[in-house]
């Protein structure tokens, strides 16, 4: 997960317009994040939610 997450960082390095947002999810478990991360590449918007 960690590796995965390193390398849409090291991607969203060479994009336009990079984003990275957070969801987070209150239930009786407690809190859970769930980051997201999009950018446009050449035209396209490329998002990523591991």
């Amino acid at each position: 997960m960690k590796s995965l997450v390193l390398l849409a960082l090291l991607t969203l390095t060479g994009c336009s317009n990079p984003l990275v947002a957070t969801n987070l999810t209150f239930g009786p478990d407690g809190v859970q994040a769930n980051p997201t991360l999009s950018g446009n590449v050449g035209g396209a918007t490329v998002s990523i939610d591991p």
